[in-house]
């Protein structure tokens, strides 16, 4: 054979292998996660993620850079944008964070919706007063709201509740394996945190809250 034949095999190979890419893109919506916490928001979606086989290339957790709500959405921002340059556009990019005390909350999540309507697709995820309140919601359905009292902050207190659960005595933030710890609960949670959001929307509630079981259920209706 020659080395013509073997050149243009070879391309061939190549066309075919990039068509395939391109099939795939045009199949699999791309999402970008872009976490306030650095590590038990990051560890959780990764595990949930891995679980449902869902590949990173379908799902990016980026670094956080800046622990405020504020930061996450500029963050998240720069990544999409910079992804769009690429020719290649997340089309949902997923801003987790939690209101706890943040003086910026409300202004973020308005720039989100800003962005969102000016063709920028950052959606905001968040809870109130913290990503905990989620976890707690495996374990029954609660609108008991939350304050700080005493040394303790309104996200201590939260803490403080998902530890009287069963195994959940040694909580700690930035620990792992707690998705595997409440998979066989999952369901329930997400039941309970629809609940609790229809509960909000009639009410005017904001505390507890958590928009966590929405994603989650993304996520499973694209599981492989």
């Amino acid at each position: 054979m020659g080395s013509d034949d073997l050149f243009r095999k070879r391309k061939a190979r190549e066309g075919a292998a990039l068509q395939r890419e391109r099939h795939e893109r045009a199949q699999n919506k791309r999402y970008l996660i872009v976490c306030e916490g650095t590590k038990t928001e990051p560890h959780y979606f990764r595990e949930l993620l891995d679980d449902l086989r869902i590949h990173p290339q379908v799902v990016r957790i980026a670094p956080n850079d800046g622990g405020s709500p504020d930061r996450v959405v500029a963050h998240a921002l720069v990544l999409y944008e910079d992804d769009a340059a690429s020719g290649d556009a997340y089309d949902t990019v997923y801003c987790v964070f939690d209101r706890d005390r943040h003086t910026t909350f409300d202004t973020a999540v308005q720039r989100t919706k800003d962005l969102s309507a000016a063709k920028k697709p950052l959606v905001a995820i968040t809870s109130t007063p913290c990503f905990e309140v989620w976890l707690l919601l495996h374990f029954g359905y609660t609108s008991q709201p939350f304050h700080p009292a005493g040394k303790k902050s309104v996200g201590d207190q939260v803490v403080a509740a998902l530890k009287t659960k069963p195994g959940f005595g040694k909580y700690g933030k930035g620990q792992k394996g707690i998705y595997a710890q409440l998979k066989g609960k999952l369901d329930d949670a997400i039941d309970n945190a629809d609940q609790l959001c229809r509960h909000c929307a009639v009410t005017g509630s904001v505390n507890p809250a958590t928009d966590v079981g929405k994603l989650v259920l993304i996520f499973k209706k694209m599981e492989q």
